[in-house]
């Protein structure tokens, strides 16, 4: 744990190796992970909607699984150190959205393991 999940939209400029490690190393300088805990994947939408118009806005939406239990300051402040290495490392025309939410797992139903 986290699980890190970056759907993007076509149209943007990034190189999403380096755009991942950039979140790895953001959540690691947290202190809040161990770097073998932190698993993130990038997913790109070829069909996407904003609003109306095709094409029309840009976007990346960075979701960041946590367990339960960390208290809302905490949640906040690794939202607001993921933003700024979505907005270091992509590029996208005017209109562009980067947005970042911290969602909660519920520890008591969470399992992991180890093959």
């Amino acid at each position: 744990m986290p699980q890190v999940i970056m759907q993007y939209s076509s149209g943007l400029q990034l190189d999403v190796p380096a755009t991942l490690l950039a979140i790895n190393q953001a959540l690691l300088a947290s202190g809040q992970f161990q770097a073998e805990d932190i698993k993130s994947r990038a997913i790109l939408l070829q069909d996407w909607l904003t609003g109306t118009t095709p094409g029309s806005a840009p976007f990346v939406h960075l979701q960041l699984h946590i367990l339960s239990g960390r208290d809302l300051p905490t949640r906040q402040q690794l939202s607001d150190s993921l933003l700024p290495v979505l907005q270091q490392q992509i590029q996208g025309p005017t209109g562009t959205q980067l947005c970042v939410e911290v969602c909660q797992m519920e520890r008591d139903s969470y399992r992991k393991c180890w093959l």
